[in-house]
């Protein structure tokens, strides 16, 4: 009795996070009508905080100089945040606006974008764009954000996908988790729900950021501010095709330390963690006779993150890289549970990028 009665404490909860990520997934294979383009043109202000990136910002830059949108109606702004290298000058040379901060008590990217946030909306724009300073876009992203706007949105987070997935097993289980998250989001919207902020790619009304004003700053600052927006009732927009390409860390170990700020967003905002779980409920479950329970809610999850390495691409290297994820998906899970009883980190602590 007490065995049956632990593991169906283990399988419900699964069961439920199991099927939420097949719904969505599902849903948002549903074709959308396509959107009329917008007119007149909104205007953006792009805000990049950044952090001793001075290697990484001239590609962001690049990208953004390569915008199919009329460059009259664009402001890139750089927030050079406590630096101790040179991109404060990289931003001047690119063209772009740079907010020079030096605030030891209060870094972190939630002051950054606070004090970009006060600067940029004394422009009076449209609609604010917050980008890493090591993430592109992709040409065509602010005419779909704007088309979005237009059509009445608020807040609209845009795709976020890993453009190294082929840097090890770290790199591989990072990009199938974004291509998760990005599938998960379509679904939320089509369905008519707030999608998660996921930290660069945020777009908002500056009409939004006056009325719920900026007061993230914890380390896990996008999850803060969209539990500000939901209880402004205010909904985040998913939109697929303006999207945000990054790298993830090659290394094992620097995964692990992005992935300790990340913790603040909450436990079960951790897919590691809920995959852990359903690992754990099947294997109990099929020892108390409830098998074909277990083995369809692993076939079930399996599904949409086979569909997730699809959308990556499947490559001979990346099947090997697949069976190597479990350990990753392992100790990514651990980290999360860490969060249980390590507090969050407080500075802005800058995930390394080397190449494996």
């Amino acid at each position: 009795m007490v065995a049956t009665a632990a593991a169906l404490a283990l399988l419900v909860p699964a069961t439920a996070a199991c099927l939420g990520y097949c719904a969505l997934t599902l849903a948002g294979l549903r074709p959308r009508r396509p959107a009329r383009p917008a007119a007149p043109p909104l205007t953006f202000a792009v805000l990049v905080p950044a952090h001793d990136e001075e290697e990484a910002l001239p590609a962001t830059l690049r990208s953004l100089a390569a915008l199919d949108y009329p460059p009259g109606c664009v402001r890139v702004t750089v927030v050079a945040d406590n630096c101790t290298d040179r991109t404060a000058e990289v931003a001047r040379e690119a063209g772009a606006t740079c907010l020079v901060r030096h605030d030891p008590g209060k870094r972190g990217k939630g002051y950054a974008v606070a004090a970009g946030l006060e600067a940029v909306l004394n422009g009076v724009p449209d609609v604010v764009l917050i980008l890493d300073a090591d993430c592109e876009l992709n040409p065509a992203a602010l005419r779909e954000l704007a088309v979005a706007f237009a059509a009445g949105a608020d807040a609209v987070q845009c795709a976020v996908r890993s453009r190294n997935a082929d840097a090890g097993p770290g790199g591989y289980v990072a990009a199938v988790g974004a291509a998760v998250d990005d599938a998960v989001a379509a679904g939320a919207d089509r369905l008519g729900w707030s999608v998660p902020l996921r930290g660069t790619g945020m777009a908002f009304r500056a009409a939004v950021l006056a009325a719920v004003p900026w007061a993230a700053f914890g380390a896990a600052e996008d999850a803060q501010y969209g539990r500000q927006l939901r209880a402004a009732g205010v909904r985040v927009r998913h939109c697929g095709r303006a999207v945000v390409s990054c790298a993830a860390p090659a290394r094992l170990g620097d995964l692990c330390r992005q992935r300790r700020r990340w913790r603040a967003a909450g436990l079960w905002a951790s897919k590691p963690l809920v995959l852990g779980h359903l690992a754990v409920a099947a294997l109990v479950g099929s020892a108390c006779g409830f098998g074909a329970w277990a083995l369809g809610l692993v076939a079930a999850t399996a599904a949409v993150y086979l569909r997730a390495a699809v959308a990556v691409g499947l490559t001979p290297g990346r099947v090997g890289l697949m069976l190597r994820a479990p350990g990753v998906v392992l100790r990514l899970a651990g980290v999360a549970l860490a969060g249980l009883v390590r507090g969050e980190p407080q500075a802005w602590d800058r995930t390394p990028r080397r190449v494996a």
